[in-house]
C-alpha cells in the first residue's frame, strides 16, 4: 500500500498532484504489463487473473414461478399459444392487407345486413321471400 503525503500550504499544491498522479499511473500500467501479455491488432493485451473474491447478491435469486391453473391445463392437453399474423396476403391485390379493421380483409366478406321486406309479406297467399337469399321458402 502506498501512502500520498499531502503538501504544506507553502509547496505548490498542483505540482504535487500531478506528481502524484503520474505515479499512480505508472505503477498501474507497470503492474498490468507485468502479467502475461497477448498481441493483437490494437496492441498488446494484458491477461488479467480470475476474480479472487465472489461479490455477494443483495437480494436472493427469485425463486421460479408456480404454473397457474391454465398453464398446468395447457401443458396436459397439448395446448400451445399460437399468435395469428396480423397482416395476410390478398391474392387479388398481390398486396399484404390488415386481417381486421380499415381496409381489411374482413371487410370484403361483409354482406348487406339490411333488407326491405315487401309489404305483402304478411299475407298468407303470398309465398315467403327469404330477404338473404332472394329465394322463396318452402315450409
Amino acid at each position: 500500500m502506498y501512502l500520498i503525503t499531502l503538501p504544506r500550504y507553502s509547496e505548490n499544491i498542483d505540482q504535487c498532484i500531478e506528481q502524484s498522479a503520474r505515479d499512480s499511473t505508472q505503477k498501474l500500467i507497470g503492474a498490468l504489463f507485468s502479467l502475461p501479455t497477448t498481441s493483437s491488432p490494437d496492441g498488446p493485451l494484458a491477461i488479467l487473473p480470475p476474480p479472487v473474491s465472489l461479490l455477494p447478491r443483495e437480494k436472493p435469486l427469485p425463486k421460479p414461478k408456480e404454473p397457474t391453473k391454465w398453464e398446468k391445463f395447457a401443458a396436459a392437453k397439448g395446448i400451445k399459444k399460437i399468435r395469428r399474423e396480423k397482416k395476410i396476403w390478398d391474392e387479388e391485390k398481390q398486396e399484404w392487407v390488415h386481417r381486421w379493421g380499415w381496409k381489411g380483409k374482413n371487410k370484403e366478406a361483409e354482406t348487406q345486413w339490411l333488407h326491405e321486406v315487401p309489404a305483402n309479406a304478411g299475407q298468407f297467399l303470398v309465398p315467403l321471400i327469404n330477404p338473404y337469399t332472394k329465394t322463396h321458402c318452402v315450409t
